[in-house]
C-alpha cells in the first residue's frame, strides 16, 4: 500500500487475532475526473474493474491522508497467527 506518514495508518485490535490495519484516503477531484474520462473511453470496462477490485477504486480516486481528514478508509487484516 505504499509509504505512509504518521497519522495516515493505524492498527485496530493490536496484538489480537483479529488485528487489522486502517489507511486513510481523501478523494481528489482531478483523479475522479480522469477516472470518469477513463470510464467513457473504456466503454464501461473501468467501472467494472473498480467494482471487482474496490481497493483499486480508492487508489485511483484518492490520495493518502491523515485518518482525521479521510473521507474513505481501507481496512486490511494482518494475518496474525496466535499460538
Amino acid at each position: 500500500m505504499g509509504h505512509f506518514e504518521k497519522g495516515q495508518h493505524a492498527l485496530l485490535n493490536e496484538g489480537e487475532e483479529n488485528e487489522m490495519e486502517i489507511f486513510g484516503y481523501r478523494t481528489q477531484g482531478c483523479r475522479k475526473s480522469l477516472c470518469l474520462a477513463g470510464s467513457i473511453f473504456s466503454f464501461g470496462i473501468l467501472p467494472l474493474v473498480f467494482y471487482w477490485r474496490p481497493a483499486w477504486h480508492v487508489w485511483a480516486h484518492c490520495v493518502p491522508c491523515s485518518l482525521q481528514e479521510a473521507d474513505t478508509v481501507l481496512l486490511r487484516t494482518t494475518m496474525r497467527s496466535i499460538s
